[in-house]
């Protein structure tokens, strides 16, 4: 009975080694992904102080590698309720990325409004929709997730002693460096 445990336990020593001389792997999602993800909530409406229903777009992207974050602007359309103005204008927002394992996730992080700017409307509004947008984006941002990995996708890696650790973002879309387990490699 002894016996078949040496050759299982080596076999087993091998493959969590196998990890660490490989090195890491690298994963990657492509602006058009990313895209489509960040697209999938819009159009959205929402009201503001029950005056303003402010009608939001699909975001554009922009990829700032040497930041390591993304941006994003959307084409608003605000409809004063009181008045019947229409107003048009245009909010931009960036952020960082980070893996979550407990849902095996990409979510957003560090949040925060670059702009916001709507074409006529009173500075009144302007003000309280910019203060407004702040608090919405850094609430139901924070932590919004914008991939998820399939378990099979990464039961593989697991297997082979790996996990996810850095996420890059880079010129073409994201870079997610699979690594060596912690364990692993000692």
């Amino acid at each position: 009975m002894r016996a078949w445990r040496t050759p299982l336990l080596l076999a087993c020593l091998a493959l969590s080694a196998c990890a660490s001389l490989l090195g890491p792997r690298t994963v990657e999602v492509s602006r058009e992904e990313l895209q489509a993800k960040l697209s999938k909530p819009f159009p959205t409406t929402q009201r503001v102080m029950n005056v303003l229903d402010i009608n939001a777009q699909a975001p554009t992207l922009s990829l700032l590698p040497e930041r390591n974050r993304v941006a994003t602007r959307m084409a608003l359309t605000a409809q004063d309720s009181l008045m019947g103005q229409s107003y048009r204008g245009s909010v931009a927002l960036s952020f960082g990325l980070r893996y979550e394992p407990k849902d095996l996730s990409i979510r957003l992080t560090q949040v925060t409004l670059d702009e916001v700017q709507i074409d006529g409307l009173p500075a009144i509004y302007q003000r309280t929709l910019t203060r407004l947008a702040a608090s919405i984006a850094e609430s139901r941002l924070q932590d919004f997730p914008v991939h998820h990995f399939k378990p099979e996708d990464l039961r593989k890696a697991d297997r082979m002693g790996y996990e996810v650790g850095e996420i890059r973002v880079t010129a073409t879309g994201l870079a997610i460096a699979l690594q060596p387990r912690q364990e692993a490699a000692r």
